[in-house]
């Protein structure tokens, strides 16, 4: 079988370029190697509980709104369930030995006069926070789709970094760690992180937070209905083995089971060292193939969800991020004081009422803790990592159980995941929670470009120029303008 385009993974940026081009009548096949497409929107069940493996809330998705636009262009904005969170504090962040809690509140004068409750000497700091978030976020390309004719990001923009910025607003190190809190991206990385990283992600939020309502795969199988609606393909229990590469061009994947599928185009949502890794050697550049698998990785994260006793903890209709004294912007990994951070939600289902059903509790975790046990399978790891994962769990409830004295008391059960669950799911390198780290100080050399040095061969996702499910989709619609045309792709995302 033949097609016009190949795409390996359905995470999102798989799932939105397979719509794109099968919206502009190519032949699309998108090959996923599970049994459930999603990728990072996969939603799974135990003891009637929904639960979200990596998307758990987004923003800008009131009408008229960045996100709202792309989805819209989608076809599926008004099929979304999605709640609403407190517009007063869609995020609330906690310090350790401070009784204080801090909101970060949805639109920007709201945003403001919230933060000036807490820090009322530092009007001129926060005012200078927001007009600087809004500037660059006007100057990144396609973080609104209007018809842009380029969608490369300009230096002075790669090289601003979040830290610097942030420590010349003000000599109050909690309004910094306030302003920095709430974005997963800092322990381990907070002196590398771009500012428009940052930026885009912080803006998005303010505009509008929404939480999935019965779990983020719904994003996922309303992207497959709308590429079969136009004669697309997704097959899944597809695993590429290799792509087959003839005179730096891609031929061909051949697939676990044998098959061989061939295409004119391919587009790789895999993780871009897994994609070089289908690659034979010799079939591609060293240099290029060397660059790429040097880059670091963020961290992924330990997870742990919790089903709740009936009607015994209130519905949350916000985030908490919990951090050590010292803030996220000095936390570090060590593990005699883990979790120094850590983030905790109660998922939104069609049952929500007053009570939640379940929590999903998240911290930071570097994959060397789970790498002894590479290459085990999912449910057969033995006892040592089962009794790793215990131990994790206590040191993360006992964190939680601080700030919400006799938590325990309300679990039903508690299951648990790593990074290591992460990268057998997903096939992301190193489990990886935001993908190939995008460092201030070198960006040209972090900054993953859609076309390869294979002449049809592309990348697409979150380890292209920006995180989270705005830069996802934001990277789909860049790899799809090689094919098809940025200018006029963007002109149609803006006409709806």
């Amino acid at each position: 079988m033949k097609y016009d385009i190949v795409i390996i993974g359905s995470g999102l940026g798989g799932l939105e370029c397979g719509l794109i081009l099968s919206k502009e009548g190519l032949n699309v096949c998108v090959l996923e190697q599970s049994s459930k497409v999603g990728g990072n929107l996969q939603s799974f069940t135990r003891d009637g509980c929904i639960f979200d493996t990596g998307m758990h809330y987004i923003g800008s998705m009131d009408e008229g709104q960045y996100l709202h636009k792309y989805f819209k262009y989608f076809g599926i904005a008004d099929k979304l369930k999605l709640k609403q969170l407190d517009t007063d504090g869609f995020d609330t962040l906690t310090f350790d030995g401070d009784d204080t809690e801090y909101k970060l509140s949805q639109g920007y004068d709201n945003f403001a006069s919230r933060l000036l409750q807490h820090f009322p000497q530092e009007k001129k700091a926060i005012d200078q926070y927001i007009s600087r978030i809004r500037a660059v976020t006007d100057d990144f390309p396609l973080y609104d789709p209007s018809g842009t004719d380029s969608y490369h990001i300009p230096l002075p923009t790669l090289e601003t970094c979040a830290l610097g910025f942030l420590s010349g607003l003000s000599n109050n190190e909690r309004l910094k760690n306030v302003l920095a809190g709430g974005l997963s991206l800092y322990p381990g990385h907070a002196g590398k992180t771009p500012l428009y990283v940052h930026a885009c992600m912080r803006d998005s939020l303010i505009n509008s937070c929404w939480r999935p309502v019965d779990g983020s795969q719904q994003i996922a199988d309303l992207l497959v209905a709308g590429i079969k609606s136009y004669g697309g393909t997704v097959l899944t229990s597809h695993r590429v083995n290799e792509i087959i590469v003839e005179n730096e061009e891609a031929r061909a994947v051949l697939l676990d089971n044998g098959e061989t599928i061939y295409g004119d185009n391919f587009i790789s949502n895999a993780h871009p060292i897994t994609s070089l890794k289908m690659i034979r050697e010799g079939k591609i550049r060293k240099i290029y193939r060397k660059r790429i698998t040097n880059l670091d990785n963020t961290w992924g994260a330990f997870s742990l969800y919790a089903v709740l006793k009936k009607d015994s903890f209130p519905y949350l209709n916000k985030n908490y991020f919990h951090y050590s004294a010292d803030g996220i912007l000095n936390a570090s990994h060590d593990e005699k004081r883990w979790p120094d951070n850590y983030y905790f939600y109660t998922p939104a289902t069609s049952n929500t009422g007053r009570f939640a059903e379940s929590i999903m509790l998240m911290a930071d975790m570097k994959f060397e803790e789970v790498s002894p046990w590479l290459g085990t399978k999912i449910n057969r790891r033995g006892e040592e990592y089962e009794a790793f994962k215990a131990g994790k769990a206590e040191k993360l409830l006992t964190a939680l159980e601080k700030r919400l004295p006799g938590i325990r008391a309300n679990i039903e059960k508690v299951y648990t995941s790593t990074p290591l669950t992460f990268h057998d799911y997903t096939g992301t390198d190193e489990g990886s929670a935001y993908g190939i780290m995008k460092n201030c100080h070198d960006p040209l050399r972090s900054i993953i470009l859609p076309r390869t040095k294979i002449n049809n061969l592309f990348f697409t996702g979150q380890n292209m120029n920006l995180h989270g499910i705005l830069g996802v989709t934001a990277s789909a619609v860049i790899t799809c303008s090689e094919i098809v045309g940025l200018q006029y792709l963007t002109n149609k995302i803006s006409n709806g």
